[in-house]
């Protein structure tokens, strides 16, 4: 269960280089008694998450949207977008900093309604954005490690990590570097579809690499036909080298199948065959109404093809 509304500009995010407004959620997690491993559920308790991300509505009159200066402390507004030279860097990844996407909070509520997909898993987060859907497992007990280009990771991932984190995590599961959030905890790395996959994405000291994860997430990753083949074929390597399994949600915004129209927006089912293509199996997990436009948001579950497990 969530709850979310919006707030304003926090001091963590001055000198961020833009305005940022702070979406709040409470998502509501189950407590366990101390019973051991497979102990009952003994009532609920609320982890508040605050996510912050580009204000694209705020005002360009020199005024933060309270009324006061902007989130960095300066009373001007940058009318250049200062992620835009870094390396990695797109107009699709800038996308990220502004929103939480429809497909997005739809994959936190599936997981919020079944959090033992999640729950004590390393799980990694692909094209985490503003990192709603990570952070969310880890509030549900997952140890997450949340990733996208070098621009998001650092100026927003890292920023959300950190004003949602309450000390260094310790368990055994948790990924390098990582902070407690909720039952579980949350760290980031750089991880761009478009390179190859790091061998050592935390630094040389830990052999520990994302190949070592249980889970793999993802929400409106491939909105764009020209996101969906690095995008499938990062995440078909992960799950044919060690990732057991993947949970997608995929937000269809497509006006046609056709990818020889020209038209920009990926269908669900181009999706479903690239991941096929891909050496990977697919099945719906959860199905529900968009908001508008009279398309879908599909919840899939994705195994390598020859796993013969497919849920």
């Amino acid at each position: 269960m969530t709850r979310c509304d919006d707030g304003g500009a926090r001091d963590g995010w001055r000198g961020c280089g833009h305005r940022v407004r702070v979406k709040t959620l409470d998502v509501v997690v189950a407590r366990e008694n101390a019973e051991g491993e497979g102990a009952s559920t003994t009532g609920e308790e609320t982890v508040r998450l605050r996510i912050g991300m580009k204000d694209l509505g705020a005002r360009d009159d020199g005024e933060g949207e309270d009324g006061g200066e902007d989130g960095d402390g300066t009373d001007e507004s940058p009318e250049v977008d200062p992620y835009f030279f870094d390396e990695g860097y797109s107009v699709a990844a800038s996308t990220g900093f502004a929103r939480v996407w429809e497909g997005a909070e739809a994959l936190s509520s599936f997981l919020t309604r079944a959090p033992e997909r999640c729950r004590g898993k390393r799980v990694v987060e692909l094209g985490a954005g503003v990192g709603e859907c990570g952070l969310v497992a880890a509030c549900l007990g997952a140890h997450v490690c949340l990733t996208d280009v070098r621009a998001v990771v650092q100026n927003v991932i890292r920023r959300n990590v950190e004003q949602n984190g309450d000390g260094e995590a310790t368990t055994r599961e948790a990924w390098p570097d990582s902070t407690r959030v909720g039952r579980g905890s949350a760290t980031r790395a750089t991880l761009d579809w478009c390179e190859p996959i790091p061998e050592h994405p935390f630094g040389t000291s830990t052999t520990v690499g994302f190949r070592d994860a249980d889970l793999i997430i993802a929400a409106e990753c491939v909105w764009l036909r020209e996101l969906l083949p690095p995008f499938a074929a990062t995440a078909a390597t992960l799950l044919t080298n060690g990732v057991p399994e993947m949970i997608l949600s995929v937000r269809d915004r497509s006006s046609t199948e056709d990818a020889s129209s020209g038209k920009a927006f990926a269908h669900t089912n181009e999706v479903v065959r690239e991941f096929e293509n891909a050496g990977c199996a697919l099945t719906t997990l959860h199905r529900q109404p968009a908001e508008d436009d009279g398309k879908d948001i599909v919840v899939f579950h994705i195994r390598a093809a020859d796993d013969g497990s497919i849920e």
